[in-house]
């Protein structure tokens, strides 16, 4: 067997005995190690720093040669082709979630990679699949980096992407080391850079979670406090902190629920709703007495709301309007103290940015859905406002952790990206546009993310709202319906990873791994030296 690729006459003996290697240890495996490949990483580690990094990535990075990826790709392809005689020699068995994509990343920022444009090509050209990008954008002062993703947009490469997508969030080392050689302003001028870059992608192929989009994320807006349950004159009451909630009907009973659908991203449940009312109470909850106090001499509520009644490891906790409506999303999840559970408190999951869309594009006569077109900045700068009068309204009547979360989270993530489609020069639209600007919601609790939850739950990846349950709880989920999957990546010091990802235990104590094994090749690897600078965004030049 000669290991070549298509455009290759022959190789060296040292390459032929790493691919030979690699061969035979890549037939070692199930056959499903290709038909149900998903990541194939070329590199480990990451400049950004994220403190809510679901992998605990490391600020460090190594990364495949391009000789040493040229070897990986040809030992696949050799390897598939025992098992398939068609074109696409990966991922072509893995129905649950995009046959024939590749994933370059898992705990790495593949963006970084200094062969992304050979990667793409080769992986397209030599195994068949097309490769899917996520980043949070690089520095616009690295040259290489520039000069090789144009690269991939400045030809028919872009053919081979399945998507490209920019995360922004408030994470980071712009965001979280506040010092003189970080700067929002050139955060967000890194933005523009990267959409800059892939403009021809955008026009190409348009706008969406599978072509071009920008996802929005938040940190959560969690708060400890004292959570009462008890019954009054027949009715369920829940009260936390200074939110108030009462069965509208007397003698009702909790069952527990779980997600019916986990492809129904609007959420669909095992059990109905339980109808309350909410009550905006002006003092901070200590006890039944003052609840019960309050209610005898304030019969009228504020709204209704659906309560729903979840379990995680921790115990049990209640899910306030968990669901997105055409109007907006005033979601929060409360969370009682439990043998296990030891602080309890409350999880805002109200979407303010998209509320704030949600009463503007009402204004216009439009629905939340609804594309707009012929829009301005100005109209940017409206939904700005609109997040400042949530501020200030929710001030006026207590609520001060919201008000406080919009000016310091929600405003300033809303305000760097308005400038990176302005620098960039996007159309105003784009940020209208559900299908490229997606509001994901808050983080989840995945990997270090478990620092920012005050002690809500007291296990890593441990899903704490309905939507992370629908996302990858142990139940019913995306992630259980996808079963399994594998992953062939670099790791440090010239190692070439495989494991073996039983996604239905992400949020087990046992973790997603089932399977690993490592191969050792002498210089295998390059590392990004101490001098290669700006290589995450934000960073002064």
């Amino acid at each position: 067997m000669d290991y070549l690729l298509s455009d290759e006459r022959e190789i060296s003996n040292h390459d032929y005995e790493i691919r030979k290697k690699l061969y035979s240890e890549f037939m070692s495996l199930p056959d499903n190690f290709v038909s149900k490949m998903r990541h194939l990483q070329p590199q480990v580690g990451c400049f950004n720093n994220c403190s809510f990094c679901s992998k605990f990535s490391v600020c460090k990075s190594e990364y495949w040669s391009l000789n040493s990826l040229r070897n990986v790709i040809a030992a696949l392809k050799y390897t598939a082709r025992n098992y398939t005689a068609d074109d696409l020699l990966l991922a072509w068995d893995r129905r649950e979630h995009r046959i024939g994509v590749i994933f370059p990343y898992l705990n790495n920022d593949i963006a970084l990679y200094p062969y992304l444009d050979h990667y793409i090509d080769l992986c397209y050209r030599e195994l068949g699949v097309r490769t899917r990008i996520s980043t949070v954008s690089f520095s616009r002062h690295n040259r290489a980096l520039n000069e090789m993703h144009r690269r991939i947009c400045s030809n028919d490469l872009f053919y081979a992407l399945a998507g490209v997508r920019l995360s922004i969030s408030q994470y980071g080392r712009v965001w979280e080391e506040k010092c003189s050689k970080n700067s929002l302003e050139d955060y967000s001028r890194d933005l523009a850079n990267f959409l800059d870059i892939y403009r021809p992608y955008y026009e190409k192929f348009g706008t969406g979670s599978r072509k071009m989009c920008c996802e929005l994320r938040f940190n959560p807006l969690v708060e400890n406090a004292k959570v009462l349950t008890f019954s009054y004159q027949n009715h369920f009451v829940i009260a936390v902190a200074n939110y108030l909630f009462v069965s509208k009907n007397p003698n009702i009973s909790f069952e527990e629920c779980f997600i019916k659908d986990p492809y129904d991203h609007s959420l669909s449940f095992t059990t109905d709703g339980i109808q309350f009312l909410e009550y905006n109470l002006d003092f901070i909850v200590d006890n039944e007495d003052g609840v019960i106090h309050y209610l005898e001499n304030n019969p009228s509520h504020d709204r209704e709301v659906e309560a729903y009644l979840f379990k995680n490891r921790d115990g049990i906790y209640y899910s306030i309007d968990p669901r997105l409506t055409p109007e907006g999303n005033y979601g929060m999840q409360i969370y009682p103290e439990t043998d296990v559970r030891l602080r309890s408190g409350y999880i805002i999951t109200e979407r303010f940015f998209l509320n704030a869309l949600y009463n503007f594009k009402k204004s216009r006569g439009f629905t939340l859905k609804d594309l707009i077109v012929g829009s301005s900045f100005d109209d940017c700068d409206e939904v700005v406002n609109i997040l400042k009068e949530y501020s200030k309204y929710y001030s006026e009547i207590g609520k001060n952790e919201k008000s406080s979360y919009i000016l310091e989270h929600v405003i300033p993530i809303i305000e760097v990206y308005i400038k990176a489609l302005k620098y960039s020069n996007y159309s105003s639209d784009v940020f209208f546009d559900k299908y490229f600007t997606i509001d994901t919601g808050m983080i989840c609790n995945l990997g270090r993310a478990i620092n920012l939850f005050k002690g809500i739950t007291k296990f890593v990846n441990e899903p704490l709202t309905p939507i992370h349950e629908r996302n990858y709880g142990r139940h019913c989920s995306t992630m259980k319906q996808e079963n399994y999957v594998w992953l062939l990546g670099c790791d440090f010091h010239n190692t070439v990873l495989i494991e073996k990802l039983d996604l239905f235990n992400t949020a087990s104590v046992e973790g997603q791994v089932s399977f690993k094994r490592k191969i050792v090749l002498d210089d295998f690897n390059m590392k990004i030296e101490e001098d290669e600078k700006y290589l995450y965004p934000g960073e002064v030049i």
